[in-house]
């Protein structure tokens, strides 16, 4: 019950409200089991949650390796390994609740101290889950949260982990009202919690909302592109066409910025002169400044994930190579001839690792562009506004998913991007979700998933900088220094006494 309630709050089904109660079933099971049932509930839990939330393993996996039974064995193992971290954090309450049992007498004090310590333990483990093994911080609780603004709005201090740990505290909240049976103060503590930070998100919303100096019009292209022919030789010219098309159409009411999908033009198109000039080509008939996604390979001929910036049909300005590389997609892990053969995947490059945050300027609009990962990962963007930035972009390619959620589950981070740095974030997609997403984290504008559309726009740059964009996971660190504590200097010491 808690894997289906908590994983039917993201999108599609975006009851984000089922949220704030989805752990009490699995709390109640938890608390009154030993620590190897506590540990296979939540990892039951998780597996359920995870197959409901991120199905759409099975046909990006089937579409990649053509073979059913390696898609149902590699989508199972994510699926699994996702679900310890949900098992572990079972475990640690488990084991939790039999120490503090033990060392707090006063019940009230003993519940306190779980509920607070419980939301600490699963940001540790939210923080862990999105960098360990390259990272993969999908459907973190605090994004479930998307379309309630006013709460999301402590991301500007705390990052997605803030979201999160109020989520968390607040389950384990309902768990001890329901489970005492006799009194109301966990009720209205959550209640009290939720009320004030909706209170001041409220205000928030209403000063970043439309947030600068001067505005600016956008085209955001989506072009839809099948992924069957965008890389295949034989459609070349008919992907140059549709997007010459998109070219002509911006042309009819020209704007400021110009924003084209990751890999939009596939190829080196800095090698390749005929693939150079038609890029060329395509940016002078747009105008504008324009930003688009390529493969580029460097002076030493290392090949790039990147974005690149034209204006007007003159030769790229600046570039940024993609920080963060997807394993399995843009490169293969463990390379050896078993990793090869057992994957098999078509279309996957051995790309290398940027680590620059390029920012492109044009002496008007500063522009701090991701690709497509990256909008995973809060400190790149954040590293962008420390870079100048004053708007920011996302360029991703999410035809590989089809009309899946996916689309939908990576669109909505760019929310909390947006809300952690107060800038605006634009998102252009192969296939969709493309948007405009204002620096409070409303949505401004958004496009239909696997269609073809040019959305046209207006934007805000600001120069504003957060507590979040200058100081960064703050909030996780906090919470990993007092779990650390905790384990060094109560968990430890009365495991070794109990092992004596």
């Amino acid at each position: 019950m808690s894997g289906l309630l908590a994983a039917c709050a993201f999108p599609r089904i975006r009851m984000f409200f089922l949220m704030w109660i989805a752990f009490v079933p699995l709390l109640f099971v938890t608390m009154k089991s030993d620590l190897k049932d506590s540990f296979l509930y939540g990892l039951f839990s998780g597996v359920v949650f995870n197959i409901v939330g991120l199905y759409w393993f099975v046909p990006m996996f089937q579409f990649n390796t053509s073979s059913f039974v390696q898609t149902i064995i590699v989508s199972c193992a994510l699926w699994t390994y996702l679900a310890l971290y949900w098992g572990v954090w079972c475990l640690y309450l488990s084991f939790s609740k039999n120490i503090i049992n033990k060392k707090i007498r006063h019940v009230v004090s003993r519940n306190i101290v779980m509920i607070f310590f419980g939301a600490c333990m699963w940001v540790v483990l939210e923080y862990i889950r999105t960098y360990f093994l390259t990272g993969f911080p999908w459907m973190l609780l605090g994004y479930s949260q998307f379309e309630f603004t006013e709460i999301i709005q402590i991301a500007e201090f705390t990052g997605v982990y803030g979201v999160s740990f109020i989520i968390m505290f607040c389950n384990l909240c309902f768990y001890f009202w329901i489970s005492t049976k006799k009194s109301n103060r966990y009720f209205y503590t959550a209640l009290l919690i939720i009320i004030v930070i909706a209170v001041f998100g409220a205000f928030r919303v209403d000063k970043f909302n439309f947030f600068g100096d001067k505005e600016f019009s956008v085209s955001v292209v989506q072009p839809n592109i099948d992924q069957y022919k965008k890389w295949t030789q034989s459609y070349k010219y008919e992907i140059l066409t549709t997007l010459k098309k998109c070219a002509s159409d911006i042309a009819k009411k020209k704007t400021d910025l110009v924003l084209w999908p990751e890999t939009v033009f596939a190829g080196f198109v800095l090698e390749d002169i005929e693939l150079h000039d038609n890029v060329k080509n395509v940016t002078a008939i747009a105008g504008g400044f324009n930003i688009l996604g390529c493969i580029y390979n460097d002076e030493e001929y290392k090949p790039y994930n990147v974005v690149l910036s034209f204006e007007n049909g003159d030769n790229y300005k600046t570039v940024h190579k993609k920080n963060h590389i997807v394993p399995f997609g843009e490169f293969i892990p463990f390379k050896c001839f078993l990793a090869k053969f057992f994957y098999a995947l078509k279309q996957t490059g051995d790309l290398k690792k940027g680590n620059d945050t390029n920012v492109f300027d044009n002496g008007k609009i500063c522009v701090g562009s991701a690709i497509c990962s990256e909008n995973f990962f809060p400190n790149i963007l954040r590293r962008f506004v420390l870079s100048g930035a004053k708007v920011l972009t996302s360029h991703t390619n999410d035809a590989w998913f089809f009309d899946t959620a996916m689309p939908y589950q990576h669109f909505i981070m760019n929310i909390f991007r947006a809300v952690e740095n107060r800038k605006t974030v634009i998102v252009s997609a192969n296939s969709g979700i493309s948007g405009i997403i204002e620096a409070s984290g409303i949505i401004v504008a958004s496009t239909p998933s696997s269609k073809k559309v040019l959305l046209r726009g207006v934007f805000f740059q600001n120069d504003f900088k957060t507590f979040y964009t200058k100081y960064g996971d703050v909030f996780a660190y906090i919470c990993i220094g007092l779990i650390f504590v905790a384990l060094t200097f109560v968990y430890i010491p009365i495991i070794i006494v109990y092992m004596d």
